[in-house]
């Protein structure tokens, strides 16, 4: 349960075996490649950038039809839903049967036919727009009772057509008066314009055109014959045929369905033949010999060997070693027991550990159980996560990021449960039970409790610390920084204690001179480091100074207490407000059932998400700021994530 020991390889190939190479390499998955373009050293040397290969653009080209077409089809296909849906899951495969099943697949003509289908179904979209673009410019016109075409065959009377703000509708109006032979009448009008027609004799049209103009006049131009209602409802009975074209169009599409599962299948093996093609930017080459370098598991040396004689037909130069432990570019890969694999994730967030650090998962894991049973501290949601967790992992087709999800919460039902019995809590009180610790009158002890756990966590992040310090022989270091800190803040703890409760008075005065004297070697050492005098004394009193953050670290760990005293007292009040409801008749005792199951589902969300959040945060903060660096990379298997399948 670690860091998975790594040696790094260099493979010297000929160009024209790469493909073969990069297709068993990506059987073996285990294979993590260097980037040779960032190594200056070896193209001062005269070594060149491999070319990718053409043909990743043409997989580029048919995962872009591939996912049109999946695209399309997911819009019609008919998935299960529920709890159906996640029994069933997504449908497993391992590489070579995906190998197989992608390549056999003949998409092409389906995809041409969704193609076209598609394109017809668009096109008609496109007409229905446009008609509906049209209507809405006869829609205010529509109660203009004559048709356009004889308003435009007048020889002495000039017509226009169009719009003027309402606000000047009495000004134009006035304006008009001045004319002899104008007629002007408003159509229609929305929020802020008038649609208008003014009929005006040949002789007037140039004044009244002035007049218009004045009035911030814009002709329309409503190129049809008939009258505008005649136009609309004709236009309606080309949409209503056009949807009818549609909808035989999207039949068609549906029909075809069907064979989305298939298109999902060769999405997947297309992304890995990409990877496969586009890896070859990592290498640099002569004139006909390619330069691969990379990291592997120490474990599968001999694995790894196999497979590169097997696709190179033993004509290659391959040398393996082991990497140094400092080094920073080493890729990290984790293993763990299956317990432990639940907890991962949490490292991942916070940062996967340098090659020459601990991986801190196994030791996170049983701190983290403990706070959030402590924080969420109910029989009754423990017993809801451990039913709802053993079903989704016996019931349910799952891949394994999933199921390491599902086992998270699984693991962390116990420790609820165990909480919820020591404080006497089923669903917030609903059920009396007998209690160790009355969290609603021992609240006090919680909080000692709680401390108490805060301080051994943070020891054992120290004691952590410690153990890296020996692994590397540096005993001094791990004297200086962990030993005289155990001294002072124990010593300081039972000094302080002693001032509270009756102990003898030698153990005062040995806890007195234990904290002296780990102080007193905190700041003798704490600056060591630096060279001069003045430097080391700065330097170690600046050391000492860092005892006012344990404090701050001691009493955040009440948050232990405090979140699991309030999600008791939030169920308790949910009771009490469903009990009252019970007592008003039938329409309470509704009430009062939603209300308290409701409520209950509401409490256990923000209790759990609660614990989630303050568990994390006393390890990220706490906990690995005794001893934990992060910022290693991860390991790159040679694969593709699948997005549409689980692959084993």
């Amino acid at each position: 349960m670690a860091i998975v020991k790594m040696s790094n390889f260099s493979l010297f190939a000929f160009d024209s075996e790469r493909e073969n190479l990069l297709h068993e390499l990506q059987k073996f998955e285990y294979v993590h490649f260097t980037n040779l373009d960032e190594d200056e050293t070896l193209k001062n040397e005269g070594l060149k950038n491999v070319k990718v290969p053409e043909s990743v653009v043409a997989v580029d080209e048919e995962i872009t039809k591939v996912k049109y077409a999946i695209d399309l089809l997911s819009k019609y296909y008919i998935k299960d839903t529920g709890i159906k849906a996640m029994q069933k899951g997504k449908e497993s495969f391992n590489f070579i049967e995906l190998e197989e099943r992608g390549s056999s697949i003949d998409y092409t003509p389906l995809y041409n036919q969704l193609r076209e289908l598609n394109t017809k179904k668009e096109a008609l979209s496109q007409e229905t727009s446009k008609i509906n673009t049209s209507i809405d410019e006869l829609r205010p016109w529509v109660k203009l009772n004559t048709s356009i075409k004889n308003l435009n065959s007048f020889e002495q009377v000039e017509v226009n057509m169009g719009t003027i703000p309402k606000k000047l509708r009495e000004k134009l109006q006035n304006d008009l008066l001045g004319t002899q032979y104008t007629y002007f009448e408003v159509i229609s009008e929305d929020k802020d314009n008038l649609y208008i027609l003014v009929l005006s004799s040949k002789s007037e049209s140039e004044m009244v055109m002035e007049i218009l103009r004045n009035s911030s006049f814009s002709k329309s131009k409503l190129n049809l014959e008939g009258k505008p209602a005649e136009e609309i409802s004709e236009l309606d009975k080309r949409i209503n045929a056009i949807e009818n074209e549609a909808k035989g169009y999207e039949q068609e599409i549906a029909e075809l369905s069907s064979n989305l599962p298939k298109l999902e299948v060769v999405y997947d093996y297309l992304m890995n033949q990409k990877l496969r093609i586009a890896s070859s930017e990592n290498f640099l080459m002569t004139e006909s010999v390619n330069v691969i370098m990379g990291y592997i598991p120490s474990k599968m040396v001999e694995e790894f060997t196999d497979t590169v004689k097997k696709a190179l037909n033993n004509v290659y130069y391959l040398q393996v070693n082991e990497v140094d432990k400092d080094d920073s570019n080493v890729p990290i890969l984790l293993e763990n027991s299956k317990f432990a694999q639940a907890f991962e994730s949490l490292t991942s967030m916070y940062s996967l550990p340098k090659y020459n650090e601990i991986d801190p998962t196994p030791f996170l894991a049983p701190f983290y159980l403990i706070f959030f049973g402590m924080m969420l501290a109910d029989i009754g949601y423990g017993l809801a996560l451990l039913i709802g967790t053993i079903v989704a992992l016996k019931s349910f087709n799952l891949s394994e990021s999933q199921k390491n999800f599902i086992r998270f919460f699984h693991y962390l039902s116990y420790p609820t449960i165990v909480w919820g019995l020591i404080y006497g809590s089923f669903l917030g009180g609903i059920i009396p039970m007998p209690a160790l610790i009355n969290p609603s009158t021992e609240y006090f002890n919680i909080l000692i409790i709680s401390i108490v756990f805060g301080i051994f966590h943070l020891y054992f992040g120290l004691g952590l610390k410690a153990y890296l310090y020996i692994k590397e022989k540096k005993y001094l270091d791990a004297l200086f920084d962990v030993g005289f800190w155990y001294m002072a803040l124990t010593g300081g703890i039972g000094f302080l204690v002693s001032g509270f409760v009756a102990l003898p008075d030698i153990i005062k005065n040995i806890s007195l001179i234990v904290m002296i004297a780990g102080m007193a070697g905190i700041v003798a050492t704490g600056g060591r480091e630096s060279k001069s005098i003045a430097g080391k004394a700065v330097g170690g009193l600046y050391s000492l100074y860092g005892i006012s953050s344990y404090v701050g670290d001691f009493v955040s760990y009440s948050r232990l207490m405090a979140l699991g005293l309030s999600g008791g007292f939030i169920g308790g009040a949910i009771n009490m407000i469903a009990g009252m409801l019970f007592d008003s008749g039938i329409v309470g005792i509704i009430a009062g059932v939603v209300v308290f199951i409701g409520g209950q589902f509401f409490n256990i969300f923000l209790s759990a998400l609660g614990a989630y959040v303050h568990s994390i945060r006393l390890i990220f903060v706490e906990f690995f700021g005794k001893f934990y660096e992060g910022g290693g990379k991860p390991f790159n298997l040679f694969r593709s994530e699948p997005k549409y399948i689980n692959l084993k």
